[in-house]
């Protein structure tokens, strides 16, 4: 009890460091202000602010710990004169940006509004911070379920990092396999998939207490040019962009979301021009919001970025005057800032913008702070520099960052993507290891290798052979030649690209050998990348099985091992077409073979399910009940006959069932009583030989049976399989159904 209660008390203890607790409710949802609450803290700031104060105000900048100590004494200025209205960290090292964040936030005189990129947790800034899945994995779940909790648990973690905006459901689809430059962020091809599940991310994200910005207005996905280096060209119909690009985004308007980020593109169709969407006013109002009906806060991709910063022709501070004419509420990440805003200044006083529009930007801008709790008395935007661990801890058994962690191995187990499996002769997923000598070759990236090298050992016995990140068709020459007499290479890619540009990271010399190989001894291919890969793979279907673990990280190498043994079952489905295989489409096994595993290779809990200990009177559940068991199965007596009526009136506990005896097999005139009935009902082999057949038949190869029984909690773990599983074990019948159904009842 003391080990179920201890979490949620610190939890409970944890939590008012982490969130201010009268803004949350009891289930961890956001408790939004009334609009009465909102209209008075807006009406107050904004009666004290000059025209260039509203300026600042709509602009949102970004910086990193990195930059130099000049860049940081105008940033500085900016936040304490022109009093901006928001920030952004960038790609940083957590510690030094957190510093800096801090140092920004003590100047503000009015609190600011700080927003992150955090697609896949605070880690897409922060790497140290423990990451969740991108959403091109995301896209291989069957159910949005999880992607709403991700959401929940993602926001959760900004507000304890004082982060109120997150930039994010990426809403654009990967529906064009040779153009795709948004990629891994995407949910995938099929636009009803990606709009189902980027409802659920943004319903999470805003139950958590953070706003969210579908991205990137009209539609980023169907293009092969980076933004940030140059300005994509879309040449599709208005027709084509309203009924696929748009149809995400429109969805998410009729539910409420709270920003919409427009990204920079060419589009002829929308804009004959050719103007860089992000300040192209037939774009972002004729379209956004006359159009679309949309009347919530809308914000630039960042105007930094070369797809406008160079492409548009404009001087950088006049770029932000060109999006704000073009319909923008929030500029982000304007270059030349303190000259852009005397640029909008100009602007204003020359009559080119009002100042009612002015006023009503300010006014959004002021109104998202106060919803989400930044002008609250009582509210400090100072993060404690104390705490920060709390976010990196990965044993910290606080109910915040374990349960994340479960999250995360819970979407890596289920979407784990089985493109095709040939079991017909047994080379196949499951693996079995009747028979079989079996190998495993970790291609490049040792450590997370050797992580699954480690996990496959805990299934049966297998040759583990490491390959370096150096490592060519020369090492896959020698790896072949020390394998030759395996009936079965798992080969796993740990070393992959994101990028088309780079052939995914694939080495067609490396393929080719890797197939030619396939062809002559049986082979499963775990690939750690895109699902896109398999199309760069001429002779794929050499390989016996073919399963994609996308990010190569130490949670997926924890669920694809756990696939290929078939410790849990294969759920994921492709999120996009690769090759001869349609989006949508896999080979699901929905049926566990031998045990699941629940913490990761190398974590405290993991050490401690390691650790042998004397079982002492809990030793008979191994031994005795399962044999007993099965002589009731075998019709040899009945649960109900007592021990008087089986070994006479004189034997110890004569007056109990069989039923009662097995329940009380810890006792030890019990455990007695149950051997001598095993000496009387089964000759033909002793209590030690018939346990040390069905420890080995479970691979329990960490249990030793003699006059003492030691063990760890794997093994027990998959003492407890077998009986759940009917009494089968890898495929093999350990104990027949009806002693399994008898032993788990006796427990």
């Amino acid at each position: 009890m003391k080990k179920r209660i201890l979490p949620i008390l610190i939890f409970i203890c944890a939590s008012p460091l982490l969130f201010a607790t009268n803004n949350w409710t009891e289930s961890g949802k956001y408790n939004y202000p009334s609009q009465e609450k909102i209209d008075r803290q807006v009406d107050s700031v904004f009666r004290t602010l000059s025209t260039r104060e509203k300026i600042a105000q709509i602009m949102v900048i970004g910086f990193t710990s990195r930059e130099s100590q000049e860049t940081f004494k105008i940033q500085k200025r900016l936040v304490r004169k022109e009093k901006i209205g928001g920030l952004i960290p960038l790609g940083d090292v957590y510690v030094p940006a957190i510093t800096k964040l801090n140092a920004l936030n003590k100047l503000a005189k009015i609190p600011m509004l700080i927003t992150l990129d955090a697609e896949w947790g605070a880690s897409m800034r922060w790497t140290e911070i423990p990451a969740y899945q991108r959403f091109i994995q995301l896209g291989a779940l069957t159910s949005d379920s999880l992607i709403y909790e991700m959401g929940k648990s993602i926001a959760h973690e900004c507000r304890a990092l004082k982060i109120q905006v997150n930039f994010s459901p990426v809403v654009d689809l990967n529906n064009n396999p040779e153009r795709h430059i948004v990629h891994t962020r995407c949910f995938g091809e099929d636009k009803e998939k990606v709009t189902q599940f980027s409802l659920a991310m943004m319903r999470g994200l805003k139950d958590g207490g953070v706003a969210t910005s579908a991205k990137h207005f009209p539609g980023h996905g169907d293009t092969d040019v980076d933004s940030h280096l140059a300005l994509p060209l879309l040449s599709f119909t208005a027709e084509r962009i309203d009924t696929l690009e748009l149809y995400p985004f429109k969805r998410l308007i009729a539910e409420g979301v709270d920003m919409i980020m427009v990204g920079h593109m060419s589009i002829p169709s929308l804009d004959p021009t050719g103007t860089p969407s992000s300040i192209s006013k037939p774009i972002v109002t004729g379209l956004l919001r006359e159009k679309l009906g949309f009347d919530g806060i809308i914000c630039t991709d960042a105007l930094d970025m070369y797809g406008v910063s160079k492409e548009s022709g404009l001087a950088k501070r006049d770029i932000p005057l060109a999006a704000y004419k073009a319909g923008v509420d929030i500029l982000l990440i304007p270059e030349d800032v303190e000259h852009a805003i005397t640029v909008i200044e100009k602007a204003l006083k020359k009559g080119e913008i009002t100042m009612e529009g002015l006023d009503m930007r300010v006014k959004k801008m002021l109104a998202l702070k106060a919803r989400l709790g930044v002008f609250d008395k009582g509210y400090d935007p100072i993060i404690d520099m104390d705490k920060l661990d709390l976010f990196l801890d990965t044993d910290l058994k606080d109910g915040v960052m374990d349960k994340k962690l479960d999250l995360i191995q819970k979407i890596s187990k289920e979407t784990m993507t089985v493109v095709f499996n040939d079991n017909s002769a047994g080379f196949g997923i499951p693996v079995s290891f009747d028979g079989k000598k079996v190998a495993y070759v970790g291609f490049k990236s040792i450590n997370t290798g050797h992580e699954f090298g480690v996990m496959a050992k805990r299934y049966g016995p297998v040759d583990t052979l490491l390959l370096g990140d150096n490592s060519s068709v020369a090492e896959l020459k020698a790896a072949r030649e020390k394998l030759k007499n395996h009936d079965l290479v798992i080969f796993a890619f740990n070393q992959s690209d994101f990028r088309n540009s780079t052939n995914y990271g694939i080495v067609p010399e490396e393929i080719e050998f890797l197939t030619q190989w396939a062809a002559e001894q049986p082979m499963i291919v775990l690939f750690h990348g895109t699902p896109y890969s398999i199309a760069e793979m001429p002779g794929h279907e050499n390989f016996n099985s073919f399963v994609v673990g996308y990010l190569n990280d130490p949670a997926n190498n924890f669920a694809a091992a756990q696939v290929i043994f078939g410790g849990i079952p294969a759920k994921g489905v492709l999120p996009v077409t690769t090759g001869p295989f349609k989006g949508g489409e896999s080979v699901i096994i929905p049926d566990r073979y031998r045990e699941e595993y629940h913490h990761l290779v190398g974590s405290k809990d993991d050490s401690l399910n390691l650790i042998k200990y004397d079982m002492e009177e809990m030793g008979a559940a191994v031994t005795l009940l399962p044999q007993v068991a099965e002589l009731v199965a075998a019709g040899k007596f009945n649960l109900s006959d007592t021990i008087g009526e089986l070994l006479g009136g004189e034997a110890p506990c004569a007056s109990m069932s069989i039923e009662s005896l097995l329940a009380g097999y810890k006792n030890g005139d019990c455990a007695e009583t149950l051997e001598k009935l095993l000496c009387k009902y089964r000759s033909y082999a002793s209590v030690e030989e018939i346990a040390l057949q069905m420890v080995e038949d479970m691979n329990m190869t960490s249990t030793s049976v003699s006059e003492k029984i030691f063990t760890t909690g794997y093994d027990l773990n998959k003492f407890y399989f077998t009986l759940n599983n009917g009494g089968k074990y890898a495929g093999r019948q350990v104990l027949s159904p009806k002693a399994a159904e008898i032993v788990l009842k006796s427990l």
